[in-house]
């Protein structure tokens, strides 16, 4: 992906302005939106390694990487949409993102409605867990 390109996690930023600067190891994100919106674009690239290292330790399982690195087969990330945020922000220590996510897996469309949670640990948010949320 060039740093020019829209940047996958649909902030309207290109890639160099926005999640690059987190995948890139150049800083860690700032609020648990903007780790939200990195994880995503991880996925949209398939950076596992990134994917684990924001995962919170206590929920991460031990394997992890290969559950990620399988999970990317077919697997093609289309949209984000963040729906509600709360609390997350640079001097809170927990913080929860609403976010919709499309994707198309071997073709078929479909979207993940999730309500995830991040707690900061020594200036690095991680994400810890979420729940998947219905569409009623």
């Amino acid at each position: 992906m060039k740093k020019t390109d829209p940047c996958p996690c649909c902030s309207g930023k290109s890639y160099g302005e926005c999640c690059n600067f987190f995948l890139g190891g150049a800083t860690p994100a700032l609020t648990a939106e903007q780790l939200m919106r990195s994880r995503y674009t991880a996925f949209t690239l398939e950076k596992a390694h990134y994917l684990v290292e924001t995962h919170h330790a206590q929920s991460r399982k031990q394997d992890e990487l290969k559950a990620l690195k399988k999970s990317f087969k077919g697997m093609m990330w289309t949209g984000l949409e963040i729906v509600a945020t709360q609390a997350g922000a640079e001097t809170d220590s927990e913080g929860e993102v609403e976010f919709v996510a499309h994707f198309k897996h071997f073709g078929k469309a479909g979207r993940l409605h999730e309500r995830s949670r991040f707690n900061k640990e020594k200036g690095q948010w991680f994400y810890v867990d979420g729940d998947i949320l219905s569409d009623a």
